[in-house]
């Protein structure tokens, strides 16, 4: 038997085993480990995470601990009560918060 097809023949079943572990990476998806993703309990604690932004044509909606938002909409005990470009208000009546995706300081 040459050389080559000895080789095929034992690599061919070690592909075909990491096959569906290779499917099941999203090269478009961001680089974040499971740890860092906000959890239920995270949210249920009042700490959220603005995740994205997205325009749409007269507003906005936004991606806040892994689900979608519009204004208007509750988030445990908060109302969004603005979504721009940047960020997001959200009050509760007593306080009010403002989540932002990135820092905007300019670091001289």
């Amino acid at each position: 038997m040459k050389l080559s097809t000895m080789i095929l023949i034992s690599v061919v079943p070690i592909i075909v085993a990491l096959s569906p572990a290779l499917a099941a990476l999203d090269p478009t998806k961001p680089a974040v480990g499971v740890s860092s993703m906000p959890s239920e309990t995270s949210t249920a604690d009042g700490e959220f995470t603005l995740q994205s932004i997205f325009s749409r044509s007269n507003s906005f909606s936004a991606i806040i601990s892994g689900k979608s938002y519009r204004e208007g909409d509750t988030i445990g005990e908060y109302t969004i009560s603005r979504i721009n470009s940047k960020d997001v208000v959200i009050t509760n009546g007593r306080q009010q918060k403002t989540l932002r995706m990135y820092e905007y300081e300019i670091k001289k």
